[in-house]
Parts: structure tokens; C-alpha cells; sequence
């Protein structure tokens, strides 16, 4: 008899398997088909894009992601989008770390009020707090500055990288530190050499989300810049969509450019993604 239930047993969870294996499959395909549908229409000719955007192309046309770069001269804000994602990303890996590391360790009775203070900043909806930050920014002379936008994309985005990296830094054992200071290494330099190495998965975690924030955000490049030189990709995109709109197979495989190094990086960051929020979320 227990030899019959668990043969029972293992076909039904086999077939659970199976059934959750479909339902998946179903669901990746759903959400996939605006894709195929986009790389398609990208592919196609201008007159077969209008009539049966639906369907594999017949004459595949890979010039037109050539004619979409030209025309929108995708080096310009592709290099902006860079710079600012990579300024902001950097600015809240840096700074949110060493502050994480201060507050998480600090034997300092207001260490974990001054935390509170901080994270507080993530109850906070961003459209809320979308014309305060413009309005900052403009008193300081830094709208219309692609420095500037970073500055801003870091600071509102500091809540989330603190909470964290507190709650990794939490976890990491009081003894490496105390035998870093023993052997004569100060804050600073136990933090480089020591925390931040094991701080690895949570690091590449906040890095990847914070890329995929900044790369596609149109909202706060619309408000801060107005010079077309200094326009991030979803800006530019815009304009281009205002005025090549009807041509839906430039728009698109603008679309499919615009879209290739943050897919690329999440596709080879997925990993670190899962495991970093894992190994925050036990440990803090």
C-alpha cells in the first residue's frame, strides 16, 4: 500500500508539473506577442507593414534599423542615455553602500532613526515628488543638464538602493569587520576591500533595476531637457514617433534598438537579480 500512494503521488505531482509547465508556456507566449509583432513590423516593407502587420514578413528588410539610426542619429542619445544612466546608477551604488554600511553597523543610537528617515523616501509616490525634484533642480541651475538628470534619477533613487543594501549589509557578520579594524584597517578601507566584494549579488541586483528604470524613464527627460542634443533614447523616440509615425517600420525598429543593451543586460543579470533580492531579503 505506501509503494501504491506514492506512485499515486509522484503522478500527481507529475501531472501538476505538466499542467503549471503549460499555463506557463501560455502566459510567456501572451505576453511575447507584442514582441514578434514589433520585430516583424521592423522587418518589413512600409507597404506590407500597413497591411498584415501580423504576419512574418515575406521580404525581410533588415536596412531599416540602418535608415532608423541615421534618421535619428541614435549615436547622439544613445551616448546621452548612457551617460546619464550610468552617472545615476553609479551615484546610488556609491553612495547608498557606504551609507547602508554606516547605518547598518553603527552602534550609534541614531543610526536606525536616521534609517527610517531615509527609507521613508520609498512611501513617497513618484509623481508625487516628480515637481518638487523639478523645481530643485531648476533653483540649482541643473534642468537641462544631462549631469543634472542623473543627479536627480540618483536621488530618488537612493530610498530603494539604502533599503537594500541595509538589509544585506545587516546580515554580514560583526567579525570580519572587527578583524579588518584589528589588523588596523579603517572604514574606508574595510568597506572597499571587505564589505563591498561580499556585497556582489545585491550590488549587480540594484545596478540592473536601476538601468532599467533610467534607460526607459521618458517622464523626467521631458521635464528637465529641452536642448534636442542632450535627449535620452525614449525622448528622442518621441519626436521620432511624431514625425516618422506613419512609417511603422522605422518606429518599430527604433523600438527594437532602443530596447537590445537593457535586454541584453537583464537577459545575462537575470540570475544575480533573483539571488540578490534572495540573499537581502534573508538576511535582513
Amino acid at each position: 500500500m505506501p509503494k501504491l500512494s506514492l506512485t499515486r503521488g509522484n503522478k500527481f505531482n507529475s501531472r501538476k508539473n505538466i499542467m503549471a509547465l503549460i499555463i506557463m508556456i501560455i502566459v510567456t507566449a501572451i505576453f511575447l506577442y507584442p514582441f514578434f509583432i514589433m520585430l516583424f513590423v521592423s522587418l518589413k516593407s512600409a507597404r506590407e507593414a500597413l497591411l498584415s502587420p501580423n504576419t512574418f514578413p515575406r521580404d525581410i528588410r533588415p536596412e531599416n534599423y540602418l535608415n532608423a539610426w541615421k534618421i535619428m542619429k541614435f549615436h547622439q542619445p544613445f551616448f546621452n542615455s548612457v551617460l546619464v544612466t550610468a552617472t545615476g546608477v553609479g551615484g546610488v551604488v556609491v553612495a547608498g553602500g557606504m551609507a547602508a554600511f554606516i547605518l547598518a553597523k553603527s552602534k550609534s543610537r541614531i543610526a536606525v532613526p536616521l534609517y527610517f528617515f531615509f527609507v521613508a523616501g520609498i512611501m513617497i509616490p513618484f509623481y508625487t515628488s516628480l515637481i518638487p525634484i523639478v523645481k530643485i533642480m531648476t533653483n540649482l541651475g541643473l534642468t537641462d543638464s544631462r549631469i543634472g538628470l542623473a543627479i536627480a534619477y540618483a536621488g530618488r533613487a537612493m530610498p530603494m538602493g539604502l533599503f537594500m543594501f541595509y538589509g544585506f549589509i545587516k546580515g554580514t557578520p560583526d567579525s570580519i569587520i572587527e578583524s579588518a579594524v584589528i589588523d588596523g584597517a579603517g572604514k574606508w578601507k574595510t568597506y572597499w576591500s571587505i564589505v563591498f566584494p561580499l556585497m556582489r549579488p545585491i550590488t549587480t541586483t540594484v545596478i540592473i533595476l536601476k538601468v532599467l528604470w533610467f534607460w526607459n524613464d521618458f517622464l523626467f527627460p521631458m521635464l528637465m531637457l529641452t536642448t534636442p542634443g542632450k535627449r535620452t533614447i525614449p525622448l528622442t523616440q518621441y519626436y521620432f514617433s511624431g514625425e516618422y509615425g506613419t512609417q511603422w517600420e522605422l518606429a518599430f525598429a527604433s523600438y527594437i534598438i532602443a530596447m537590445l543593451p537593457v535586454l541584453i543586460l537583464y537577459i545575462f543579470g537575470q540570475k544575480n537579480i533573483i539571488s540578490g533580492i534572495s540573499a537581502g531579503a534573508v538576511k535582513g
